[in-house]
């Protein structure tokens, strides 16, 4: 969710965020991947609502097969250190099977996270990855969400990009939300229905759809403190970036709306052991443990899981490992103890693979 920007002075941009992550942090015991592998996934969503369909399986061999041909992973076990194979997890079905692929008749819209525009290029989710297939044919469209504003407002902002595009009458949407980008579209779905009739997918990375405890603990820092430390560098929007994903807020949203039911989504959710954890997430990752230890530092699992969806898979990255090439700006916050980087370009391809395939068997 909070990243930083090359325009900040190094001491300070670094002192910020530690002050922040350290203000919300917690201690308690984490689990080793031994402990993580043991468990079953969460399908049964806090609201009671529909449970989530197991996709676990189909991804993987979608997103393992993505990995071999790039030569990330050369062997079974090696495409196994990037997606957790928990307990309950099903056998792969087709081994090696030939990729599904991507339907170049959808166009895929993808809606970045917190802060993102006050960030440089770094802070694009999945950015070289969708720069890399659109040159394959696939049409994809970028939404300048305000990132420290309210999903409201975010709402008002894809619809008024997807309004502007010229759009193929027979083509669907296929909308990627990175964290809060996932609440941005579903408050987008709700209050624009005319536009939400074209959209045929959405997939949730690691979206705060039930909100964070980080946003609970954090608003209070953000709204007395940290709100003009970005002032110079994007702007400020309505401000109500750190409120819409307060956990009160979330889930009185979702009992109060509905979502639409021609809409199909998935989730994919992350957790990690300390050796992927980004120093900067350190401390937000423990206070969430003190709910559920399966978290990826800024989202638990539970809160990440949207009703009725096709749960993907769970990524053995930390929140911004999956979908940001942070790093790149932020040696230091962004450091972790492991040099070895989770694929993001192969989980986003992954993705428009799995959903093309799925969707096209649902118009069978």
């Amino acid at each position: 969710m909070l990243a930083s920007h090359s325009g900040f002075g190094t001491t300070g941009r670094f002192g910020i965020l530690l002050f922040f992550f350290a203000a919300v942090g917690g201690c308690t015991s984490m689990p080793d991947a031994g402990d993580y592998m043991a468990g079953t996934a969460e399908l049964e969503p806090m609201n009671d609502g529909s449970p989530a369909y197991d996709g676990r399986a189909r991804f993987r061999e979608i997103f393992c097969e993505i990995a071999r041909n790039e030569q990330l992973a050369n062997t079974e076990s090696g495409c196994e250190q990037f997606l957790w194979r928990l307990s309950d997890e099903a056998p792969s079905g087709t081994p090696h099977a030939a990729l599904p692929r991507v339907d170049k008749s959808l166009h895929v819209v993808v809606v970045g996270g917190a802060f993102s525009d006050c960030f440089g290029d770094a802070s694009i989710a999945y950015g070289p990855a969708s720069t890399r297939l659109a040159t394959e044919g696939v049409l994809i469209t970028h939404v300048p969400i305000s990132g420290r504003s309210s999903a409201a407002m975010n709402a008002g902002i894809i619809a008024e990009t997807l309004g502007a595009e010229q759009f193929d009458p027979g083509a669907g949407l296929i909308l990627v939300g990175y964290s809060k980008g996932t609440v941005d579209i579903l408050q987008f779905l709700v209050e624009y229905p005319e536009l939400a009739q074209h959209v045929a997918a959405v997939v949730s990375a690691s979206g705060p759809v039930f909100g964070s405890a980080v946003a609970d603990r954090g608003a209070w820092i953000y709204d007395t403190l940290l709100k003009k430390t970005f002032k110079s560098h994007c702007d400020p929007g309505d401000l109500g970036v750190v409120d819409s994903m307060k956990t009160d807020i979330r889930r009185a949203w979702l009992e109060q709306n509905a979502l639409p039911r021609h809409v199909r989504f998935y989730t994919l959710s992350a957790f990690t052991t300390r050796e992927h954890m980004a120093r900067g997430l350190v401390s937000s990752w423990r206070i969430l443990a003190g709910s559920n230890r399966r978290n990826d530092g800024q989202v638990t699992i539970s809160d990440g899981l949207i009703p009725g969806s096709t749960l993907l898979g769970y990524a053995n990255s930390d929140h911004w490992g999956i979908a940001i090439d942070i790093e790149q700006e932020l040696e230091f916050i962004a450091g972790r103890p492991s040099d070895e980087r989770f694929p993001r370009g192969v989980l986003f391809e992954a993705y428009l693979r799995y959903v093309s395939e799925d969707l096209a068997d649902q118009d069978d």
